[in-house]
């Protein structure tokens, strides 16, 4: 205890479980969470400049007895300064006693545990047999979308849009497309992963999409429109608190209530054939992730140990 562990980027994503085990790690905390086995308050943020935000996302987990802190942030303006959007780190402490033991670099966790977020939910409600996929934005979160829908469906075909067409090629072999409109075109899963913006202009509506569907917005309402929400069938988010939060913030305009959190609806039978899921990032991921890691770097021996 008299030590800090710190973890870089690149230790951390060497020590993330595989892709499955991740997504029933996502499956365990969403079903904790709708239990009431988590206590997630919602994320307080500032806003120091237009279109960015600082978050403050802390989690307790009682059934492992996880304790910790992320704290991120989202700036749209660093593509120009050919920095990354996001940047965050993770502070997990001990539960017991509230001690520090470890921070981790929190973009690796971030992006692993959104696409592992996003696959709970394809698992569950995308249309049986979906091969067609679409992208809209070609960011990390992008490339990790692209990923995690091979992963599930190696014969899945994407259709990927991004303003910056030179973007697409990062997600390897996908199929660029001119607009949003043109990407979403026959896609049975669509991911929308633009920056999230306080004054969005979505175009994606119900007329854009078919007759069966999933679509994951991990953009808040930055593509997607209110009439796409109130298409569906069945209309989740990862957490209903938060989801009343940033309505109150003034995303979300005039969007429906949802039905529920993602870990209830998981417990629903029937397959609605449109289906929205907005999973706006929980920190009880990031501490379920952050802990996994932290374990594992303590079994393989890496890190880099910091004196108090």
């Amino acid at each position: 205890m008299s030590e800090l562990l710190y973890l870089r980027r690149e230790e951390v994503a060497e020590l993330l479980p595989p892709v499955e085990v991740q997504l029933d790690l996502v499956e365990a905390t969403y079903r904790a969470v709708a239990a009431g086995r988590v206590e997630l308050p919602p994320k307080p943020g500032v806003h120091p400049r237009k279109d960015s935000f600082v978050h403050a996302m802390p989690a307790y987990l009682a059934d492992d007895d996880i304790l910790a802190l992320k704290w991120i942030s989202g700036y749209p303006g660093n593509k120009k300064r050919g920095l990354p959007y996001i940047f965050g780190l993770i502070l997990l402490n001990d539960a017991e006693t509230g001690l520090p033991i470890a921070v981790l670099d929190g973009a690796e966790i971030t992006a692993a545990r959104t696409a592992a977020a996003s696959g709970v939910c394809i698992r569950r409600w995308a249309p049986r047999g979906w091969r067609e996929a679409a992208i809209l934005g070609c960011g990390e979160q992008g490339v990790f979308h692209a990923r995690l829908l091979r992963t599930l469906n190696a014969e899945a075909r994407i259709r990927a849009y991004d303003p910056n067409p030179e973007r697409i090629e990062r997600l390897g072999d996908v199929r660029a497309a001119a607009s949003e409109l043109e990407a979403v075109e026959g896609a049975e899963v669509v991911v929308t992963a633009a920056p999230i913006v306080e004054e969005p202009d979505p175009r994606i509506g119900p007329e854009a999409l078919g007759e069966r569907w999933l679509i994951l917005p991990i953009d808040f309402d930055a593509l997607v429109r209110r009439d796409a929400i109130e298409a569906a069938e069945l209309f989740a988010v990862d957490d209903v608190g938060q989801f009343g939060y940033y309505r109150e913030l003034g995303h979300f305009r005039d969007w429906p209530a949802a039905e529920g959190s993602v870990g209830e609806c998981l417990e629903r039978e029937g397959d609605p054939e449109r289906v929205a899921c907005v999973n706006l990032g929980i920190g009880a991921l990031d501490a379920a992730f952050a802990a996994r890691v932290v374990a594992a770097a303590r079994e393989q021996g890496v890190g880099t140990a910091l004196a108090r």
